[in-house]
């Protein structure tokens, strides 16, 4: 079996992760999200109806499109994901986290300062044509199916090919039951129906979406819901998740390579001569022979030596055996179970000091449906 040293894995992630041309069309996602948060945005859904699928419970960025969603004048439909968690699930959490939608359910369109929402549990059909559908979550084969497009409608997507299409992203897969498939056809036959009913139809790329984080609220000027407890963790917890939590190796390459490009907006304070340093080495070497001994590519292990290194220079230290937990598994991603007890609360406190924290992918979605 070759050999590969964990420092000259390191190097060359830093080399590969470190270089990015911040674009105009980030500077302009960045702009915008800004002026999102400062609710600047006026989302008018008075002509056509306003489609969005997410998945609250997941990351921290459903949370905050669904605070514009409130705010949208007119109507809104919101379909909320099954899979992991059961919609119901979803809603509860989504409640929880922010108190604006108490007494949402549904049996019954919530009514909002400006309008009103209908949430639709995954699983049940779309009753009315719609003229701008945001994919900020997946949802069931029976629910994608009944959706209809307005002529001129609009379609953003997260996740899939630049036009629309089936890709490697989650929120174009099927729920079934308690898992997510791919069922041949169905996702490219919703963007067929709206390619017919002449749809803009853009996807968000992450090459720029990766670049557009959300501030720290305990930093920055940010609104005052974004300073709950709930949300905070939420923010927290969904940043530490990014950072601690490497998959299988084998399975890996895709949430590594887009944790690394958010880890080093993140941290990139690498000491050689602390312990920390070093202790890292040990594990990310532990991980790169995994890779080796199952015979892969150089990326699958060279895209969590960033993660990893971060982890420890953070003060974190994983437990024996372990690199991270199943996003499934909600209470190991409460507590960040896949480090020692001691080291993850040293771990929090440090991504509590950063001055941003993860992608604002589904914010930056529901905006552009409205430009």
């Amino acid at each position: 079996m070759s050999t590969e040293n964990a420092e000259t894995v390191f190097l060359r992630a830093l080399e590969k992760y470190s270089n990015h041309t911040i674009t105009s069309e980030i500077i302009q996602c960045k702009s915008n999200l800004a002026s999102f948060l400062r609710s600047e945005y006026t989302f008018d859904s008075t002509q056509g109806l306003t489609c969005v699928v997410s998945d609250p419970g997941e990351e921290f960025d459903d949370i905050m499109m669904l605070h514009g969603v409130y705010s949208t004048i007119g109507n809104v439909f919101v379909i909320i994901s099954g899979g992991l968690l059961t919609p119901q699930e979803r809603l509860d959490y989504l409640i929880r986290v922010n108190p604006r939608f108490q007494g949402a359910s549904f049996a019954d369109p919530f009514p909002t300062p400006s309008g009103t929402i209908q949430f639709i549990p995954d699983g049940e059909f779309v009753p009315k044509k719609i003229k701008r559908f945001v994919n900020c979550g997946p949802c069931s084969r029976v629910t994608l199916d009944s959706i209809m497009f307005e002529e001129n409608a609009v379609i953003i997507t997260v996740g899939a090919n630049e036009d629309g299409t089936l890709s490697t992203g989650i929120n174009q897969k099927q729920t079934l039951g308690n898992k997510l498939v791919v069922e041949e056809g169905v996702w490219n036959r919703m963007i067929e129906r709206g390619r017919k009913a002449n749809a803009r139809i853009k996807n968000m790329s992450v090459d720029v979406t990766r670049h557009v984080l959300f501030p720290n609220p305990l930093k920055t000027q940010c609104p005052e819901f974004m300073r709950t407890p709930e949300l905070l963790n939420a923010m927290f917890k969904t940043a530490a998740m990014f950072i601690i939590s490497r998959p299988p190796i084998e399975y890996g390459y895709r949430a590594n390579d887009g944790n690394s490009e958010v880890g080093i907006q993140l941290y990139s304070l690498f000491d050689k001569t602390t312990v920390d340093y070093q202790m890292g080495l040990i594990k990310l070497q532990e991980y790169v022979d995994i890779g080796l001994q199952k015979g892969l590519e150089p990326k699958y292990y060279e895209s969590a030596a960033i993660p990893l290194m971060i982890t420890h220079c953070m003060g974190g230290r994983y437990k024996e055996g372990v690199f991270g937990f199943s996003p499934a598994d909600k209470d190991a991603k409460e507590n960040m179970s896949c480090l020692t007890q001691e080291s993850s609360i040293k771990v929090l406190n440090y991504i509590k000091t950063l001055d941003e924290l993860t992608p604002a992918y589904d914010p930056l979605a529901y905006l552009e449906a409205f430009i």
